[in-house]
């Protein structure tokens, strides 16, 4: 579940860099197991980190984007992790997709508390698992999907409530595209795509 997952952009560079090496996921879950590839404190997480990074791959199912958090600078590395997320799970592409972009193509670079708050207010009248889930559920969501906009330079602290237009990195856009995901663009302030 995505709550407990965060934003993970170093496990995320190690996983890919073992995947893109040979080794296939569940390989991956026993070095993470057997070595402690991610330098945690504990050792209890590190399956399940593990299985998450190689959720992630497995989702966006291009080469072309786990090179880029593999090896990437670390601007198109986050943009490139967002993306992963965006396939990965369906709340990260929708709040990306309809809040997001859609701000960015009508120049709106607000994105207050209550932008946010209305937002799950939509998602909870939509879609009854969201109602029904607990409301620190739907508190560690708003931290995840902020923490998302600050890791990738959209916006400059989770306090903030103006949104930075940033420039995709070629690299990610070509990736993209090649994928033929063309609508997931806009999420990344590429207007030609709208």
């Amino acid at each position: 579940m995505i709550t407990r997952e965060q934003w993970l952009l170093r496990e995320m560079r190690i996983v890919a860099n073992l995947r893109l090496s040979g080794m296939d996921a569940e390989g991956v879950v026993k070095k993470a197991k057997a070595e402690n590839i991610f330098q945690y404190r504990t050792e209890r997480s590190l399956g399940s980190i593990a299985r998450t990074c190689n959720k992630r791959i497995a989702a966006v199912d291009s080469e072309a984007i786990v090179g880029i958090v593999a090896n990437g600078l670390p601007d198109a590395a986050a943009q490139a992790n967002l993306y992963m997320m965006m396939c990965a799970y369906q709340i990260v592409r929708n709040f990306m997709l309809t809040e997001i972009a859609r701000r960015y193509a009508e120049l709106d670079f607000s994105f207050t508390k209550s932008d946010m708050n209305a937002y799950f207010t939509r998602l909870e009248a939509e879609y009854d698992n969201m109602a029904a889930s607990p409301e620190s559920t739907t508190v560690k969501l708003k931290q995840v999907l902020k923490k998302c906009l600050v890791e990738c330079g959209m916006l400059s602290g989770p306090r903030s409530e103006e949104l930075i237009p940033i420039y995709i990195d070629p690299d990610v856009k070509d990736a993209i595209e090649a994928k033929g995901d063309f609508a997931a663009l806009p999420a990344f302030n590429c207007r030609e795509a709208i």
